[in-house]
């Protein structure tokens, strides 16, 4: 009797040292397969991935030794070669994907490769609007980690250690970054690591870091600092996205839901993304940039960069990813993207069908 109980335990315990919380799960896979079946957006969504891992095969990795992006203007010939490189992201979560639903090894195989290529080669410099790019990268990631030989996975779990202890170190009182848009995908980016590794450190630094940056960078009647900081619904929805993933996750892990917290100030998540909603219905309208405090806002208005223009209005449609992701706590935002929709929109389409999943 004593044996069968330390076999449970210790079967409960390897479970649990493996729950995948940032990708897909063994069960919810299943359950995507059965939903191929039946449901249109989720074929689609697959279908493209899966095409895209077809292509993937045939490509090399493309790591680069350090990304450079944030702070430079369009055309910098560093972060054009970085926009390239992170192309391998989506691949590696495409090649993911096509394996745990289909079971072919060539697309493990693959993934391992750019994986394992993006572990020795890129260095990280700890700047979240860099990293935070990474998600297709690590959603994949933690979709196959249990089927890496252990080299690999130690070589891939330091790498992306590094990455986190980087965030920490850029983390450190002192700055705005610590509290402003900067902040919300660090804390993204160090909590998706924490849970695909099961690090209690990452982890504790996530969750608790989410209670704070809802109540130092959210304010009570649903505006955020860097809408006031920037004059811009761009970054409000830029503040809120990364909070709204992690939220997600900590929900899926913990069961707790950040979403609806309620900072002692009032701010909450759902209360900033309720502000945004007459924004993306057209009851109110925003020229975007027009009183930003940022010089940088400027330079890229002056460079042409598309969507950077001063005095442009904000596109509903560019709210289609925020009310995905929030419709995973509420369902009643779907309305909302149904009358700003008027083409489909592949990440919020699929951030749909992983909500059907994850529920």
């Amino acid at each position: 009797m004593k044996k069968y109980f330390l076999l449970l335990l210790i079967s409960t315990i390897a479970i649990h040292s493996n729950a995948q919380y940032v990708g897909l799960t063994h069960t919810e896979i299943i359950k995507l397969k059965s939903l191929l079946k039946t449901d249109k957006l989720a074929d689609k969504g697959y279908s493209y991935f899966k095409n895209e891992a077809k292509k993937a095969l045939s490509d090399n990795p493309n790591p680069r030794d350090t990304i450079v992006s944030e702070g430079h203007l369009k055309g910098n010939p560093d972060k054009t070669a970085s926009i390239e490189s992170m192309k391998d992201y989506p691949k590696i979560y495409s090649l993911a994907l096509a394996y745990i639903v289909d079971g072919n090894a060539k697309y493990l195989s693959k993934a391992i490769d750019y994986l394992v290529s993006w572990a020795t080669v890129n260095h990280p410099t700890g700047n979240p609007i860099n990293d935070t790019k990474l998600d297709f990268l690590l959603m994949g990631y933690d979709m196959i980690r249990a089927e890496l030989a252990d080299a690999d996975k130690q070589r891939i779990d330091n790498w992306l250690i590094t990455i986190a202890e980087k965030e920490l170190l850029k983390g450190k009182k002192g700055k705005a970054t610590v509290f402003n848009n900067w902040h919300s995908h660090r804390l993204k980016v160090v909590g998706q690591i924490g849970f695909i590794l099961n690090d209690n450190k990452y982890i504790d630094y996530a969750v608790s870091g989410i209670v704070t940056q809802v109540e130092t960078n959210l304010n009570p009647d649903g505006s955020t600092f860097d809408f006031l900081e920037r004059d811009a619904l761009h970054y409000h929805l830029y503040d809120l996205e990364p909070l709204t993933t992690l939220a997600i996750i900590i929900k899926r892990a913990k069961g707790t839901n950040e979403f609806s917290y309620i900072s002692p100030k009032g701010s909450s998540i759902k209360k900033s993304v309720d502000w945004v909603l007459p924004y993306v219905t057209g009851e109110k309208t925003h020229e975007e940039y027009v009183n930003s405090k940022v010089a940088f806002d400027k330079a890229r208005a002056d460079n042409k960069e598309p969507g950077f223009a001063i005095g442009h209005l904000f596109q509903p449609e560019k709210a289609l990813f925020l009310l995905s992701l929030a419709t995973y706590f509420d369902y009643s935002y779907y309305s909302a993207i149904t009358k700003v929709k008027k083409k489909n929109n592949d990440l919020a389409d699929w951030q749909l069908v992983l909500n059907k999943l994850m529920q």
